[in-house]
């Protein structure tokens, strides 16, 4: 029997986003590692998406879509994979150019679509530009992102998330193993979808913004600027840790 939810929000209306020219060349790296059900993924990357999708499996699928506006940009972009039974590293690299002023990169980005077993841990994800979204994944999870929006649809287990400039929305289906939810925003929503019967106790702060939930906690007005809401659902077990800036 799927049970009911509610939601705890600081929304915004400021987002930054990035975007890129279409490019011309298009090139793609597929792999396949057999990998343990507990192991811990991370991925460093620096221009385009990730899709992570969880699956009832022991096996992790890895495409990387490699956009490159020519083939001199497109030989300077490298992914680093160091894998093993339970432990999978993933980062683009560029290779440096010799110029003074940084590196002539072109437009360019590399997408991810990572299948992975569902109970795995999502630890050290860093996005610099672009979007972030989990489905079907319950393991812990860790990624900061610069430029971009974060999304996960149902995770049961400790949760810390960092945006510079996206929103963050985080559904969780099950708190029965989860201790700690921290999750911070800069210039973007925070989204905290919650069971309704929760053992939480919550803190939410925002400098530019509103706050609402669906638990009637209340909110506290400050005199001049920002908001900010405290409360305990059921036995506080659970913490709960939300900031935002301007959301």
């Amino acid at each position: 029997m799927k049970s009911s939810t509610k939601s705890l929000a600081l929304l915004t209306a400021s987002l930054l986003t990035f975007g890129s020219a279409v490019a011309d060349i298009h090139d793609e790296i597929n792999q396949v590692y057999d990998f343990n059900r507990d192991g811990i993924i991370s991925l460093s990357n620096i221009n385009g998406d990730v899709e992570v999708t969880g699956c009832d499996c022991n096996q992790v699928t890895l495409r990387a879509e490699i956009i490159a506006s020519d083939q001199a940009v497109r030989d300077r972009i490298s992914v680093e994979i160091d894998a093993s039974d339970n432990r999978l590293s993933i980062e683009t690299r560029y290779a440096k150019t010799g110029l003074k002023w940084g590196n002539n990169n072109g437009h360019s980005k590399v997408n991810y679509f990572l299948s992975v077993p569902n109970t795995v841990s999502l630890k050290g994800f860093s996005l610099v530009n672009g979007d972030l979204d989990i489905k079907e994944v319950t393991g812990k999870l860790k990624a900061n992102l610069v430029n971009g929006e974060l999304s996960t649809d149902g995770l049961s287990s400790d949760v810390q998330a960092e945006s510079v400039n996206g929103d963050i929305s985080i559904v969780m289906t099950n708190l029965t193993h989860v201790e700690d939810i921290r999750l911070n925003s800069v210039n973007g929503g925070i989204s905290l979808t919650l069971p309704s019967n929760a053992d939480a106790t919550v803190k939410a702060n925002t400098v530019n913004g509103r706050l609402s939930n669906d638990f009637d906690i209340d909110v506290k007005k400050h005199k001049y600027v920002g908001s900010s809401m405290t409360g305990t659902l059921g036995s506080g077990r659970v913490s709960i840790d939300l900031e935002t800036v301007n959301g």
